[in-house]
């Protein structure tokens, strides 16, 4: 779920309207670059009106990751306060479209990498999580034990993947 944070009058602070290196924000959100999540909802309405769930499964379809409630509506609300999108009601659902200011912000997403394919980024990632959820799952195994030599020996083991991590992340930044 994205933390918001109004960055005062007309900007954005940190959350789907931050600012960073990778695109518009540093670092990954349900999957996502951050600030991605403005650009796909805008994507979606430039075809038309549609409601929040609409724009959650047409997002699902494109990227084969569905965004959560959490992060869309906020989304949404941020989009809509910022004039990007109006919302109204129509048959007792919020529905959305995209404003020109919208059409113009969508313009301003700046182009990915030749090459790049979210789905393959989405792919590493949850590979990455279960190999995480893997690892707290044999941990939880050790305590389970309740033996301090287990602990004892994993405690290596775990610093060891620590440190070549962060060693891989200095390789390339």
């Amino acid at each position: 779920m994205f933390h918001f944070k109004h960055g005062g009058r007309g900007g954005f602070g940190h959350g789907p309207f931050g600012h960073g290196p990778f695109g518009h924000g540093r670092g990954f959100r349900g999957g996502r670059q951050r600030g991605e999540m403005k650009y796909e909802i805008l994507e979606v309405l430039v075809n038309g009106p549609s409601h929040g769930y609409d724009i959650m499964q047409a997002i699902e379809n494109k990227t084969g990751m569905r965004p959560s409630a959490g992060s869309i509506y906020p989304a949404l609300q941020m989009l809509e306060d910022g004039d990007f999108i109006k919302g109204s009601e129509r048959d007792g659902k919020r529905t959305y479209e995209i404003t020109d200011k919208g059409r113009e912000l969508l313009t301003q997403r700046e182009p990915q990498p030749e090459g790049f394919d979210p789905s393959d980024l989405f792919g590493v990632i949850g590979d990455a999580m279960r190999q995480v959820h893997g690892i707290k799952d044999a941990i939880k195994q050790i305590a389970r034990t309740a033996n301090p030599e287990l602990y004892k020996k994993a405690l290596p083991i775990l610093d060891r993947a620590r440190r070549e991590l962060y060693a891989l992340l200095a390789e390339h930044f």
